[in-house]
């Protein structure tokens, strides 16, 4: 049975009219979101919370991933005590909506056991998700296990220079400096050598010491 011209055109209404909601809907969180980082920023504290408290729970994950830092950290502006439990449902919500900061937060507590159990599988699943999605300090971490290891992962420095690299390619300064350590122990220094230069003329301080330290 074909569809009459105007019903056509009803549900087509009703489709545009629904995607203009959402639109406006994120279009106001975002600028409640922005509204909170202005009242911050100028100190007015109360009124920060205040805007950042409205917009919680609203399918915003910016939101959400911005209070879960204040409880993962503790905001003595905001009158917020650190409080692992909080943080990691706030990131938890985040991360169901896909945002790569909170994976990582998140994927770092279940290495930890931080507000929630260990679990190094769940820790891996949501430092890869983060990853995936270019979060370069979840390629470091990962990087990071894969060099030493952890709980009942052994060492695979091949897993670890790849995630290092793509974190390098990003140009994060602190990997370049990790792979270079990982390259040193293969004997390969004349790329460690170039990785710690490079580093340290991005000015990071971890690479500027190392390499003062280590090629006198």
């Amino acid at each position: 049975m074909l569809f009459s011209d105007s019903k056509m055109n009803n549900n087509f209404n009703k489709m545009l009219n629904t995607n203009h909601d959402l639109v406006e809907k994120k279009d106001s969180l975002h600028y409640l979101f922005n509204e909170y980082k202005r009242f911050f920023e100028l100190k007015n504290f109360s009124e920060a919370l205040e805007i950042l408290t409205q917009i919680l729970q609203k399918g915003f994950p910016v939101a959400e991933f911005e209070m879960g830092k204040h409880y993962f950290l503790g905001s003595d502006q905001l009158g917020i005590t650190k409080d692992y439990l909080k943080a990691f449902d706030y990131f938890s919500e985040a991360a169901l909506l896909g945002h790569a900061g909170a994976l990582y937060y998140q994927g770092i507590m279940y290495l930890k056991g931080l507000g929630v159990v260990l679990d190094v599988n769940q820790a891996l699943h949501s430092l890869n998700m983060a990853a995936t999605q270019g979060e370069i300090e979840a390629l470091d971490a990962l990087g990071k296990i894969y060099q030493f290891g952890y709980v009942d992962i052994l060492p695979d420095y091949k897993k670890a220079e790849s995630y290092y690299k793509n974190a390098v390619n990003m140009g994060y300064s602190p990997s370049m400096l990790n792979l270079a350590v990982l390259l040193e122990k293969q004997f390969r220094f004349e790329e460690a050598y170039e990785l710690i230069i490079e580093s340290a003329k991005r000015g990071y301080m971890g690479a500027i010491q190392y390499g003062l330290s280590t090629y006198k």
